[in-house]
């Protein structure tokens, strides 16, 4: 499902810059969005989680990551969230965009933060 969001970028003092309301993307799934003249990918996952990544697949550079396939993993005794590219199927973490199934460059990925009903990002993508 596809939202629409108004095109509004804030930037407060300590770098983050305003990216949607959580409500704004639906569990389980991808949104694409323009930010800082870039396409970022964003996720809220079942359990609640929100990330941020690059749209890009880091294999062909095609602008697809936002329709892959959000799951999860164990590692090291821990559940971890993953995306796979809908494209070559290769499967990121979503918290440090490391490849989990093949030797492929990770993904960019970009801190979420949660304040007073809206998302943040650090920095620019």
């Amino acid at each position: 499902m596809s939202a629409v969001v108004e095109e509004v970028v804030l930037e407060s003092e300590d770098g983050m810059v305003s990216v949607c309301r959580p409500e704004d993307l639906e569990p389980g799934w991808g949104e694409a969005a323009w930010l800082g003249g870039k396409q970022v990918a964003l996720f809220r996952t079942e359990g609640e989680d929100f990330f941020a990544a690059s749209h890009h697949c880091p294999t062909s550079g095609a602008k697809v990551m936002a329709r892959g396939i959000l799951g999860d993993q164990t590692i090291d005794g821990h559940r971890v969230s993953t995306i796979a590219c809908p494209l070559h199927k290769e499967v990121y973490r979503l918290d440090t965009g490391a490849c989990l199934s093949a030797s492929a460059q990770p993904l960019p990925v970009f801190p979420l933060v949660e304040r007073q009903g809206q998302l943040w990002m650090a920095g620019r993508p």
